[in-house]
């Protein structure tokens, strides 16, 4: 069978046009997950925050007094170069983490409204202060039914992305 110049050419274009199509759908996939995970990861950081803030609590309190430990006195054993290295790792891992956390919570903070701090502050309050308050508590606190601390809490974590991630974040339509 031969093929003539214009068939060639309407394969070629027909093909060409799927091929574009497959692409962008798939690209418009992977955006989405990024997306999907950017907003896993926020909450995330959010749910372990109380704990991220406790362990370098603890960690300070450790190393307070491994400073008073006489090296006769440690375990050699169970102490060697990498393991206090991986400590200080960890410990500067999670001190940055908590950081960044409550800088970008300030961020949000400045970044509302008198009408949207609202919403921070039932975020605070269910992610960020040292006392965990319940949903039932929160919405004692604030008056509203426990339904609306969802919507806040929703409406709140809606608005991270971009102040954790920056431009990034922005779903730009095509």
């Amino acid at each position: 069978m031969h093929l003539t110049e214009k068939q060639i050419k309407i394969i070629t274009e027909t093909a060409s046009r799927e091929a574009i199509k497959a692409y962008k759908e798939d690209e418009s996939k992977r955006n989405k997950a990024k997306h999907d995970m950017r907003l896993r990861n926020i909450k995330l950081l959010l749910k372990h925050y109380r704990a991220l803030v406790l362990h370098c609590e603890k960690l300070e309190d450790d190393l307070l007094k491994f400073e008073d430990t006489s090296i006769q006195a440690l375990d050699i054993d169970e102490i060697n170069l990498e393991s206090i290295e991986s400590i200080k790792k960890s410990k500067t891992k999670s001190l940055a983490m908590v950081y960044f956390v409550r800088g970008k919570m300030e961020a949000y903070k400045r970044s509302c409204n008198s009408d949207e701090l609202k919403y921070f502050r039932v975020l605070e309050m269910k992610y960020i202060t040292p006392r965990k308050y319940s949903i039932q508590d929160i919405a004692e606190r604030e008056s509203i039914d426990k339904t609306t601390v969802h919507r806040y809490l929703k409406r709140a974590i809606e608005e991270l992305p971009v102040i954790f991630f920056g431009v990034e974040a922005i779903k730009f339509e095509n």
